[in-house]
């Protein structure tokens, strides 16, 4: 059976640790229960209990995009069982992956398992730190502070596996507040739940990413826009989602995430964020808060399993009184500003990274 360990550590130089949890790398047997109210220091910390079994999956995910769109880097750490997630499980729950396109177009794809996991937070913070036990993946969150005086988190994902030909750091300091499917972080007691059966949390909306890293002797530096958040479910994946919409990006001050989900039954899920020069904008799950659709090649609607991916996505995210902030997404690079009445009409252009299911046939 599978057991939390929860203990007291004294060793950090700055703060003592508030609670660490070991995962060893086997499956519970038995049902499960998702973590599906937020608490305070808790929006990263791991979301089912006791354990990950067989159908369920629980993970941290990061990802930075150079400012051209040109050039990706996105790791994932795994808490998976079997059926839980599609092809994380390595022989057993425990896994890490990097993915990522180099500049000249080089796709990259990298998995490794881990034989544990500890992960662990300090007293003041809600920033969460994990150990991969040798897998060589580890990242580390501390909190800090903006030249505002505003709180700030950042990350810092390592890779120390020269056996698999990479090593090297994914940086994340935050630029958003961090926020659940419907409401901010700062209010205890939001709901998890994005829909049924999946919770999703989102501790860093938009951040100032750099990545380096020498992938099989080649260096991969840039810096961009970077993001963090966290999944987990207690049913199959692919038995609770027909399609998924999922990205972020920012534009000029603007910082903006969007979630359009079609369930296994057909119901539209809606979860968008806008914010400006980090002052919340919108952070709402209600009907139609942001509204994304496909247009152009392979722009059918709702798409199937064989549907390719789409020319272009457009997304609109409704903050109200007749405002709308809009978005146009295409090949990596996104195009966007406000409208409605009153606004000022300006448009920018920036960087997004896009992730789309289709699970229908």
């Amino acid at each position: 059976m599978l057991r939390y360990v929860v203990s007291a550590l004294a060793l950090l130089p700055v703060a003592a640790l508030a609670e660490s949890v070991t995962l060893p790398n086997v499956l519970h047997d038995g049902p499960i229960t998702p973590d599906g109210i937020s608490a305070k220091g808790h929006i990263d910390w791991p979301k089912l209990l006791p354990g990950v079994n067989a159908t369920s999956y629980d993970w941290w995910y990061f990802d930075v995009v150079s400012a051209d769109a040109k050039a990706s880097a996105t790791v994932v750490f795994y808490n998976s069982g079997p059926n839980g997630f599609i092809n994380t499980f390595l022989g057993g729950p425990l896994s890490a992956s990097l993915i990522g396109v180099l500049p000249n177009g080089t796709v990259y794809d990298i998995s490794v398992p881990a034989t544990s996991a500890i992960i662990s937070r300090s007293d003041d913070s809600s920033a969460t730190s994990a150990v991969y036990t040798d897998s060589g993946f580890s990242f580390n969150g501390t909190s800090t502070s903006t030249h505002h005086g505003k709180a700030a988190q950042r990350y810092v994902v390592t890779i120390d596996a020269p056996e698999l030909g990479v090593t090297g750091t994914l940086t994340l300091d935050s630029l958003a507040p961090a926020h659940y499917p419907c409401g901010p972080d700062s209010s205890p007691g939001q709901t998890e739940l994005l829909f049924p059966h999946v919770w999703w949390s989102n501790a860093v909306p938009d951040a100032a990413g750099e990545v380096d890293l020498l992938i099989n002797g080649t260096e991969v530096k840039f810096d961009g826009v970077g993001y963090h958040d966290k999944n987990w479910g207690d049913t199959p994946f692919v038995t609770t989602t027909s399609t998924w919409y999922w990205g972020h990006a920012r534009l000029g001050p603007y910082s903006i995430v969007w979630f359009d989900a079609f369930d296994s039954a057909g119901v539209e899920h809606y979860s968008g964020y806008v914010a400006k020069d980090g002052k919340v904008l919108l952070g709402s799950c209600a009907q139609d808060a942001v509204v994304v659709r496909p247009w152009g090649i392979n722009g059918e609607f709702p798409p199937k399993i064989g549907t390719g991916v789409p020319q272009g996505l457009e997304v609109v995210f409704d903050l109200g009184y007749g405002k709308t902030f809009w978005a146009n997404r295409t090949l990596g690079t996104v195009t966007g500003g406000l409208g409605g009445g009153g606004c000022d009409g300006r448009t920018y252009q920036g960087a997004s990274l896009f992730e789309e299911f289709k699970l229908t046939q």
